[in-house]
């Protein structure tokens, strides 16, 4: 198994890669940096070098490339906007990564006729911007992991201490629940968290799918907040506080061991 001190070294070379192409990509990965040290330190003590991985919503490869790095052998995928920029493109070839182009996520139709081919699967920071009935998509990642093999998920904590604060403040104002009007017209359609989840939450959703899947959290948190403002300083203490007693840290990280014993609960709905 590989070591802490891998990690790190395969972090460095990525960012150090980063700062010779693009600034804004560069900042993203340090905003990141944390997450990505908690992800691969997690993958490399439950893999072992060689295995294969699929990342699913690869965004720009930066996981991938941490990964690839670290020894195993990686899928990456996303929608063709991404694949689209010549950069990614570039990464890919550099780094050995295999992409695969998938634009019905919820059909996962790239994966059709693929059987038990990964050991692990990558999921971070997507489960919260998913805008269709996720039903078919686990059914064919069930289909597609190895038995006994690991779906890796990193996925904002709705129970945080400033989410709790912002619900009560938009109650009290009658202003409303969930994606603020402002934020829909904002972003791009993956770009909003439709829906984040409470590790309670979490452990139904998996247990309403499958009796293969096992599911292990923990919760942690990366983000790092300025003072500049007021608003920052508020979002600085609430952080602080909630991430110190662990039950509303910001982020959870889940590991869903599946067992492949032929178990499936549920079908899609039909209109």
């Amino acid at each position: 198994m590989r070591s802490v001190i891998d990690v790190e070294k395969a972090i460095e070379e990525v960012h150090s890669q980063l700062a010779e192409e693009k600034e804004s990509d560069l900042e993203y990965f340090n905003y990141h940096k944390r997450r990505y040290r908690r992800m691969a330190s997690s993958v490399v003590k439950v893999m072992p070098p060689g295995s294969k991985i699929l990342e699913i919503g690869s965004h720009y490869l930066h996981s991938s490339m941490i990964l690839t790095k670290l020894g195993y052998q990686i899928d990456a995928m996303d929608v063709s906007p991404f694949w689209d920029l010549e950069f990614v493109r570039k990464r890919e070839k550099g780094f050995g990564i295999v992409g695969i182009v998938e634009n019905d996520l919820e059909q996962l139709t790239s994966m059709e006729g693929v059987d038990s081919r990964y050991d692990l699967i990558l999921f971070t920071e997507i489960m919260e911007h998913i805008t269709f009935n996720p039903i078919s998509f686990w059914k064919s990642v069930h289909k597609i992991i190895r038995p006994g093999g690991i779906i890796y998920i990193s996925t904002p904590n709705s129970l945080t201490l400033m989410s709790i604060v912002r619900s009560i403040k938009n109650l009290l104002t009658m202003t409303g629940i969930g994606v603020g009007v402002g934020e829909i017209f904002e972003r791009v359609t993956y770009g909003h968290h439709w829906k984040e989840y409470s590790a309670k939450e979490i452990r139904k959703y998996f247990h309403l799918l499958s009796d293969d899947f096992h599911v292990n959290i923990k919760r942690y948190h990366y983000k790092q907040y300025s003072w500049e403002t007021p608003v920052e300083g508020i979002y600085k203490i609430l952080s602080s506080i909630g991430n110190t007693s662990y039950v509303f840290s910001e982020e959870l990280e889940v590991l869903v061991t599946v067992a492949k014993e032929g178990s499936w609960k549920l079908e899609p709905p039909k209109y």
